[in-house]
C-alpha cells in the first residue's frame, strides 16, 4: 500500500469513493480512500512488491505448407510479422536492440513449363515482403540488406527470441541490396550464381522442395529503424522474360522467425521501471496477503477489484525523425499456488499443460495507457486469495509476470484461447508506484 495512506488506514479514516471509479482506466487507483470503518464501502489501492523478470517472448510461427494459411486453430495469426534491422531508441535503458529476420518457404503445387525448362542464365529470383505499419525507429533512410541461406532445416514454430539458426558466410543478395522503410512492397533481388546452385532445388514442387530448401536469414547491420514485414504474405518469385511476356513462380512463405537481441542498456530513467517487448524485459508482481493492509480484509465483503498497471507514455523521450509506435497491448501471467483453482475458475485462460500458468484477460481498451485486469477476474482471484489465507493456504497467485505482447489485449469475452504477442521492440516505461490493485470493500 502506499506509505502516504498508510497513516489514513491504520487511524481508520473514511473516505467514501463511487464504486464507477474503477470503471475507467485512467481513473483507477487516483484518489481514492483508505478508511475501513463506518460500513460503507471504501476503495484503496494496495501496491504489490514488484521486480524486473526476463522471458525471451515467441517470435517464432509456422504456416499450413498445404493450404498455404494459418491452420484453422490460430487463424488471427495471419497477421504475424517478422523484424528486420536495428533501433537505438532515445529512451534511457532500452540500449541498441538488433533484430534478425528468418523466412523459408513452401513449395508451389506446379510450375509453368516456361519456368520448368528454361535455361538458369534466364532466370532471376528475388524476395517479396510486405511491409507492415510497424517501424521503430528512422523512416527516411534506406536500409542495405544481406540475405544468407541457412544451412540446415530450422524449427522456426513457437521458437523463442533468443534462438538463432546457422546460416551460410557469404551472402546471396545483389550487393547493392536496400529496403526502403516507407514502401508497401520490398523486393530484395538474389544473385544470378544462387539460381544457378539451386536451379535443382528450385524446379522441385511441393514437399520435395520444402525438404532440401531451409529458408534465409535476413540481416539489416547498419539500418536504423527496425522493419515489420507480414509473414502470410512473403513469398520466393522466380522469373523469366519480362514485361507482358514474363512468367513467374511464386514459393508461398512457409514460417518466419525473428532473433532479438540488446547491447548497451543502461538504467531507466529515476522514477520508472523498463518493460521491452523483443528482449523479454518485464514485472513480476507479488501481494502480501498476510500483512497489513490485506491481513485485514480477509472477512470484508469484496465489491469490486482490479489490477493495474499504467505505461506513462509521455516519459519516453523522442528525437526528431524519430518513430515509435503504441505497444497494442500486454500479456498477464499468474503462477498458480500448489491446489489453487484451475486457471478457468477464476476467469483465467490456462497457458500450461500443467495449469501451472493462467493468462488473466484485460480490458482492450485501456492499452495503450495500462493493462488492466478486469473487475470480474481481479475480484475473483482475491476473493478466492482471502479465503484460501483464512484456511492458512497460500493465496490463488504466487506471482504475476506482465510483459508487452504488442497484440489486442484479450477481454474477458474472447479469452478461449492464448495467442502470443507479436513480435516487437517497443519500450514501456511504468511508474514505480505504479503498479497496484484497486479494492472496493464493505467493512463489516
Amino acid at each position: 500500500m502506499r506509505s502516504s495512506w498508510l497513516p489514513a488506514l491504520l487511524v481508520g479514516g473514511a473516505l467514501l469513493v463511487s464504486l464507477t471509479a474503477c470503471s475507467d482506466s485512467s481513473d483507477v487507483g487516483l484518489g481514492v480512500g483508505s478508511g475501513l470503518q463506518g460500513g460503507s464501502p471504501s476503495t484503496l489501492d494496495v501496491t504489490p512488491d514488484v521486480r524486473d523478470t526476463t522471458v525471451a517472448p515467441i517470435t517464432g510461427i509456422a504456416r499450413d505448407s498445404a493450404q498455404g494459411r494459418p491452420p484453422a486453430q490460430s487463424q488471427n495469426q495471419g497477421a504475424w510479422r517478422f523484424l528486420v534491422g536495428k533501433v537505438d531508441d532515445p529512451t534511457p535503458g532500452t540500449g541498441v536492440v538488433t533484430t534478425d529476420g528468418y523466412v523459408d518457404f513452401a513449395g508451389p503445387d506446379d510450375l509453368p513449363s516456361d519456368i520448368a525448362s528454361a535455361d538458369p542464365s534466364s532466370l532471376t529470383a528475388e524476395l517479396r515482403l510486405t511491409t507492415t505499419d510497424y517501424l521503430h525507429g528512422s523512416s527516411s533512410e534506406s536500409m542495405d540488406v544481406e540475405v544468407y541461406d541457412l544451412t540446415s532445416e530450422a524449427d522456426m514454430d513457437s521458437a523463442r527470441a533468443t534462438a538463432s539458426f546457422d546460416a551460410a558466410p557469404s551472402p546471396v543478395s545483389i550487393n547493392e541490396a536496400q529496403i526502403n522503410p516507407s514502401d508497401s512492397l520490398v523486393t530484395i533481388r538474389l544473385k544470378a550464381s544462387w539460381v544457378r546452385d539451386n536451379i535443382g532445388t528450385l524446379r522441385r514442387t511441393g514437399s520435395g522442395f520444402e525438404d532440401t530448401f531451409f529458408g534465409f536469414k535476413i540481416v539489416a547491420p547498419n539500418s536504423k529503424a527496425v522493419v515489420g514485414f507480414s509473414s502470410s504474405t512473403a513469398s520466393l518469385r522466380l522469373r523469366t522474360g519480362s514485361g507482358d511476356d514474363a512468367t513467374t513462380a511464386d514459393y508461398p512463405g512457409l514460417k518466419t522467425f525473428t532473433h532479438i537481441e540488446r547491447t548497451g542498456a543502461g538504467a531507466p530513467p529515476p522514477g520508472y521501471r523498463l518493460m521491452q517487448g523483443g528482449v523479454g524485459k518485464g514485472l513480476a508482481m507479488e501481494w502480501a496477503f498476510r500483512e497489513s493492509p490485506l491481513d485485514t480484509l480477509e472477512s470484508a465483503p469484496l465489491n469490486q477489484a482490479n489490477i493495474f498497471v499504467p505505461n506513462d507514455t509521455s516519459a519516453l523521450e523522442t528525437r526528431s525523425g524519430f518513430e515509435r509506435p503504441q505497444p497494442q497491448g500486454y500479456r498477464v501471467i499468474a503462477t498458480r499456488s500448489s491446489g489453487a483453482p484451475s486457471c478457468p475458475v477464476v476467469g483465467a485462460v490456462t497457458l500450461s499443460d500443467a495449469n501451472e500458468a493462467c493468462v488473466l484477460p484485460l480490458v482492450p481498451s485501456a492499452a495503450p495507457a495500462s493493462a488492466l485486469v478486469p473487475d470480474g477476474v481481479a475480484r475473483s482471484t482475491f476473493r478466492q486469495s482471502f479465503q484460501r489465507v483464512r484456511d492458512d493456504r497460500s493465496p490463488v497467485f504466487t506471482t504475476f509476470r506482465v510483459h508487452v505482447a504488442d497484440r489486442e489485449n484479450t477481454s474477458v469475452n474472447r479469452a478461449a484461447t492464448v495467442q502470443p504477442g507479436l513480435p516487437t521492440t517497443l519500450p514501456v516505461l511504468v511508474p514505480v508506484d505504479g503498479p497496484r490493485a484497486t479494492l472496493t470493500v464493505t467493512p463489516l
